[in-house]
């Protein structure tokens, strides 16, 4: 039994001892002994009383439901009383004993003074002080083990100049809260993994130190731990030998394995275990599923034992920290759940508290940090520990010198530059060899462990390589322990440094050698790039190379970082220390390639490689050549908004850009913000300040569209936030802004309204006393927010078009509401109010009507919706005509009776029809009806419900953008069909759909096309896959929904087809498009038919306005655009999405589908032949030569250049006029030539075409397989 609390105890005891299954005649006796415990010795006791003589004593944690059995969990049985326990009692005494409450209770002092002694033998007095002389040999050598941790980590740097970094956790919905070191631990953690991750010189190691510090110093939250031990990985790393846990252990601590072995199993309660540097991830998950060991005592390599560790093989009980470089995948390594955490750096007021620690000197660190706070770029750079560090060490030098404080350090290069430039000169004078010769073997042992991925040297190697490593200010030493030796072992003094020096060693190699290396290292990051796009990377190669790349990425920012001569310090300089024009050359056609390849993290590191060039003229060449910016998955930093500022400052405009940043950091950027066209922004929470940006968009400075999402985070920064999403866009000269209000503001009547005004109003308003009023309307009570949001609210926005609206029910207090509306905004047109919940109208809209109508307005109500319009007595063709049909309800219920499911519809396959030459790319179909039915085509998979029999003939047509421009929030939800029966006998369509969610086919219709006008014609029933209309008389239909709430999934296809191969072609292009589901296949395939298609199962679920890549293996292929934004686009031309190149000897390839904004596959990998047994051969193998010059006329244009042989072959044979031929003579530019050449075409015949393409063919044979081939720019 386990009993929780000493009350408990207690009356559990009193009932065993009067239990009546005893013996008669027996005298049962329970002797009960409570160790003294000490204030601070943690957790409570569980005390278990199994007989009359032994109990044993547990160690319980408060908020554990449940005790994890393991090694050394249970004490051994306590046979006797402590020696200083004077006295215990028969059991009777117990029933009357007053119980004394808290942790520590002394059952002697709560005794009766006249209880009788009872004598006990001379035996367990024995046993009892043997055990006292243990406990207190074992405290005492904890408390030896304490100070020698002390001794090992309380030096002047960490006890003095400790400073926490920030550290961030991602919750479930994807945002980031702070949370501090202390708050790692608490006691909901205990059994699960802490993972600090973070990059090179974030403080990890400085957290994992301090941490042991404390525990030794006896912390408050760490007084949970018996005991605690420190495993730093590059040490681990040195060891060659195997060992046991124990003896690993020991080597760590400095004490025997005797000791060690002595400290476990006295350990009552919990043994922490911290992991620094625990990088090489990939070989510790094989290790895990081939040499793990189940035994403390078994002897393996370290690296095997600290995985076994991590897979609660051994120690199960053992609490463990683990600091790591690496991201790592949640489930890849560790069992159970785990708990990640990010060290980002410090905050400002962190900076500013290292350097007053640093400096120490109040005088020193005023003057010094204002230098800094004068220097922004710097100080945001300040964030990171170790650049803190390093600029304090050389601001410190250089007041000592006089020197100018700041000057040169503006990126991570001229920093650490400035650093190793300094310790060169103070304290590397009278060296046994030179200072290049010193820094070319610094750079070789960097390079060395670079690619061995390693950071720790023994004495041999450097020896080899440095004549005095001893006496060089970069290296630092330690002891590591062998069997029978100590080893002295070196590294760099911090990690960042290895891989400065590897940059610098490529900049002081020769030239050809230099080129090749830096050629190698930019092939390595860009092959790992392209691995890590590939989710499904089932093989250990690839997950290598992947780490290995990222490792390597720093050595690419100090290469570019070093091609900035100016800020080179002049000591460098003298020693001709400078990065070649050819190898800057080659660092910047890396990024300007891979630029346009790559989002998220490797476009961040790409701009960061920008910013270290600081080649302005360069970074604008970059940027406006980029068709997007993705940073949305990363959080930026305020050192990244501050390399981004610079690098938007130098660009003309960029296309779209998407950020993940906070409020604060909003307004470093805010200016360089207004160079974009479509800007996208996750920030976590949304304030007025975002009025600014609105107001750039009426402008012209943001030249299109603002997306701003308020991050759904923690409660408390959602109740900062008034509002949850603000979208604003301007089309045909109007701004249309969307705002959705917090659901954390429930006293609001409207949860979502989109205001449209005239974008020349825009520029008078000010939007930011918008937000502001917005923010206090929202946190009112209801009983004034009608008249507060509605009418003060709006009315700060002048020249208001239409205002959509959306609550959750329609109340009768709507009516007043909506009668001031259209009373205070003369401009105003169009007032929509959409219910979510509930919306019964009838009964209380009837007086609204009426008001109305005597205003000049008209009000109808359409589902869960009502649309208040001024009353026209005629509408433009652009104009949306609704049909109100009183009866359609129960026309509805008559109809379903007797309609059927599109699933019973008898299947035919059309006849295709020829069409005149304008169409003769748009299918035409017919379809011979035999009889009355349902018929679906399997081409299209309409569905005609025929009354008898027909020939009906129907095709694709193009939507009008006007047309949809006048439906407002509706738009095209499948192709637009122009349909014809010749004897008038289909009474029903079903036309199929792609919407997946019940909310979009509640908002889907028919739009009906007659005479220039468009009607919208209300489903009889929506299915899973079709609409249902009835139909009196045939024209064009086309199915359209309401775009009122956020884009949702529908069903889609992913269509990959393969253009033809020339015989000068090296590669394969795969065309890759994705396609709502409702486009037909044969309408993609008829407008490639040089292409052929390869079947595959092309089924899946697609967000429109999300972004997606494409990944493809093998590795060597390349996909371009690396990502792409999914549409619901249904014609009149289908683009591919994505094309990809592979190697012309390649048989097949592997393709699947990323979600960028979610991370996740939603086209599993594919096999995708190349070749022709599983494709669909092209309609025609190649097109005819007047289909070519059709096709290709603007290319053809643009390209040839042998116009006039071509026009004097014509002239032979008599094809051209002369007064045509006159004046392509006359034109001035080849162009003008070539365009007049087209009319002669047109005019001619096919005829003349052929004699075209067969002197073409003649004078420019390139041009011709280069477009036929399908790879002219304008594929």
């Amino acid at each position: 039994m386990v009993l929780n609390g000493r009350r408990d105890l207690l009356e559990q005891v009193t009932k065993t001892s009067s239990s009546d299954d005893q013996p008669s005649g027996s005298t049962k006796r329970t002797i009960i002994h409570l160790r003294p415990m000490r204030q601070e010795a943690g957790p409570e006791r569980i005390v278990e009383a199994w007989n009359k003589s032994t109990i044993y004593i547990q160690d319980y944690q408060p908020g554990i439901t449940e005790y994890q059995a393991g090694p050394n969990t249970m004490m051994e049985p306590v046979p006797g009383p402590p020696h200083d326990f004077p006295q215990y009692w028969e059991d009777g005494w117990i029933e009357s004993l007053p119980i004394q409450q808290g942790p520590n209770i002394n059952v002697a002092e709560s005794c009766p003074s006249s209880a009788p002694r009872t004598r006990y033998s001379a035996f367990w007095e024995h046993i009892w002080t043997e055990r006292r002389i243990k406990a207190h040999a074992w405290q005492k050598m904890i408390c030896q083990y304490k100070k020698s941790v002390k001794c090992r980590h309380d030096n002047v740097s960490l006890a003095s100049q400790y400073t926490e970094p920030v550290i961030t956790q991602r919750n479930k919905k994807g945002s980031f809260q702070n949370i501090t070191v202390e708050e790692l631990f608490h006691i909901g953690m205990f059994y699960r993994p802490i993972i600090l991750q973070g990059n090179s010189g974030s403080g990890k190691s400085f957290i994992a130190q301090k941490i042991m510090l404390d525990w030794a110093s006896e912390k408050h939250y760490l007084k949970g731990f018996d005991l605690a031990f420190y495993l730093r990985c590059e040490e681990l790393m040195c060891l060659s030998e195997e060992m046991n846990l124990i003896e690993l252990l020991s080597w760590n601590c400095n004490f025997s394995s005797d000791q060690i072995s002595q400290m476990l199993q006295n350990s009552i309660q919990r043994v922490f275990i911290i992991i620094d540097g625990l990088d090489d991830l990939d070989d510790l998950r094989f290790m895990c599923h081939e040499f793990c060991i189940s035994s403390n005592l078994e002897r393996a390599p370290p690296e095997v034992i600290v995985c076994s560790l991590i897979r609660k093989q051994i120690l199960p009980r053992s609490f463990l920290l683990i600091t790591t470089r690496t991201e790592v995948p949640q489930g890849m390594l560790f069992l159970g759940q785990q708990h990640f955490f990010k060290i980002v750096g410090f905050c400002e007021k962190g900076v500013e508290e290292y350097f007053q620690k640093f400096f120490q000197d109040e005088e020193l660190f005023r003057k010094a940090f204002k230098y800094l706070k004068a220097n922004k770029s710097l100080f945001a750079i300040c964030s990171f520990p170790v650049i803190c560090w390093i600029i304090c060490t050389v601001m410190r030098e250089r007041f000592s010198d006089g020197a100018d404080v700041t000057s040169g350090l503006e990126t991570t290069t001229s920093i650490y530059t400035g650093l190793v430039s300094t310790l060169l000169e103070h304290h590397c004078q009278g060296l046994s060899q030179s200072v290049l010769t010193m820094l070319r073997s610094l750079g070789q042992l960097a390079e060395k462990g670079m690619l061995e991925q390693k950071v720790s040297f023994d004495e041999k190697n450097v020896n080899e390589t440095i004549s005095d490593p001893a006496a060089s200010p970069f290296l630092c030493n330690f002891l590591s322990r062998r069997r029978i030796h100590q080893e002295t072992m070196f590294s760099f003094m911090h990690r960042s440094f290895q891989e400065f020096f590897t940059a610098l060693y490529y900049v002081l190699l020769d030239e050809e050698e230099s080129q090749r290396k830096v050629r190698e290292l930019l092939h390595t990051v860009e092959r790992g790039w392209a691995l890590s796009c590939w989710s499904d990377r089932d093989f250990s190669v690839a997950g290598l190379k992947t780490r290995h790349s990222k490792l390597l990425q720093p050595v690419i920012l100090f290469l570019c970082g070093l091609c900035k001569t100016e800020w080179i310090p002049s000591f460098f300089k003298k020693h001709n220390m400078a990065v070649s024009i050819n190898i800057e050359t080659q660092l910047k056609e890396w990024i300007n390639t891979c630029s346009q390849r790559y989002q998220n993290e490797h476009k961040l590191f790409i701009l960061c490689c920008l910013y270290e060039l600081h080649d302005k003229s360069f970074v604008g060449k970059v940027l406006e050549h980029l068709s997007s910016i993705d940073l949305s998955n990363i959080p930026l930093k305020n050192a990244d908004c501050w390399m981004l500022q610079f690098c938007l400052q130098n660009c003309v405009t960029i296309s779209n850009l998407r950020l993940n940043i906070t409020s604060e950091n909003l307004k470093i950027l805010q200016s360089a913000l207004y160079s974009c066209k479509e800007l996208w922004l996750k920030v976590d929470h949304i304030t007025d300040d975002t009025g600014d940006l609105i107001s750039a968009l009426g402008e012209g400075k943001i030249m299109k569209e603002l997306i701003i999402q308020d991050q759904k985070g923690s409660l408390k920064k959602r109740t900062k936030s008034f509002c949850q999403e603000i979208i604003a866009s301007v089309e045909n000269e109007d701004l249309m802004l969307f705002v959705c209000c917090s659901k954390m503001r429930p006293s609001s009547i409207v949860s979502e309204f989109t205001l449209t005004c005239s974008r020349q109003e825009i520029s008078t308003v000010n939007w930011r006393i918008f937000l502001q009023k917005l923010c206090r309307s929202t946190g009112s009570h209801a009983s004034s927010v009608d008249e507060l949001f509605l009418l003060d609210v709006l009315q700060s926005v002048s020249g208001l078009k239409k205002v959509h609206m959306q609550t959750d029910r329609w109340t009768v207090r709507w009516n007043p509401i909506i009668l001031s509306l259209v009373q205070a905004f003369p401009s105003l047109n169009e007032l929509r109010i959409n219910a979510t919940v509930s919306f019964n109208p009838l009964k209380i809209i009837q007086s609204l009507r009426e008001s109305l109508t005597r205003t000049g307005w008209t009000l109808t109500v359409w589902r869960k919706s009502v649309l208040i319009e001024r009353d026209r007595k005629s509408f433009r063709v652009s104009q949306l005509r609704t049909i109100k049909t009183e009866n359609i309800e129960s026309k509805r219920a008559e109809s379903f009776s007797g309609q059927s499911s599109s699933d019973d519809a008898e299947v035919f396959t059309p006849d295709h029809v020829q069409e005149d030459d304008e169409d003769k790319h748009k299918n035409s179909y017919r379809f011979v009806c035999p009889h009355a039915g349902h018929f679906q085509c399997t081409l299209t998979n309409i569905v005609f419900v025929m009354e008898g029999e027909g020939e009906v003939r129907y095709k694709t047509v193009s939507w009008d953008p006007r047309l949809l421009d006048g439906l407002g929030q509706m738009k095209s939800a499948g192709p637009l069909y122009n349909i014809d029966c010749f004897h008038g006998s289909i009474s029903r369509l079903h036309l199929p759909h792609c919407e997946i969610s019940e909310e979009n086919k509640d908002g889907l219709a028919v739009a009906h096309l007659t005479g220039g006008n468009i009607a919208i014609m209300q489903p009889l029933q929506v299915t899973e896959t079709h609409v249902m209309i009835d139909i009196r008389d045939l024209s064009i239909f086309g199915l359209i929904k309401r775009m009122i709430f956020p884009p949702s999934p529908v069903a889609a296809q992913v269509l990959v087809f393969l253009r033809p191969i020339t015989l000068r072609q090296r590669e394969n292009i795969l065309d890759v498009h994705l396609l709502p589901l409702n486009v037909p296949l044969s309408e993609v395939k008829d407008q490639h038919t040089e292409n052929t298609h390869i079947k595959t199962s092309s089924k899946c679920s697609l967000t429109p306005a999300t972004e997606y890549s494409l990944c493809c293996q093998p590795e060597e292929s390349t996909v371009q655009p690396e990502t792409e934004m999914f549409e619901c686009h249904f014609g009149p031309n289908y683009h591919p999405t994505f094309e990809v190149f592979v190697n012309v000897n390649i048989e097949e390839v592997k393709l699947s589908l990323l979600d960028k904004t979610e991370g996740k596959e939603v086209w599993l990998p594919r096999r995708i032949p190349l070749t022709d047994k599983d494709a669909d051969p092209p309609a025609h193998k190649r097109l005819t030569e007047s289909e070519f010059v059709k096709k290709h006329r603007d290319e053809l244009i643009k390209r040839v250049s042998s116009v006039m042989a071509i026009a004097d072959g014509l002239r032979t044979k008599d094809m051209i006029p002369d007064e045509m031929y006159s004046k392509v003579c006359a034109a001035t530019t080849r162009q003008e030539k070539t365009r007049l050449l087209f009319d002669v075409l047109d005019s001619g015949g096919a005829s003349v075409k052929t004699e075209f393409y067969s002197l073409l063919k003649d004078e420019e044979t390139f041009l011709v397989d280069e477009l036929e081939s399908g790879h002219s720019g304008q594929q």
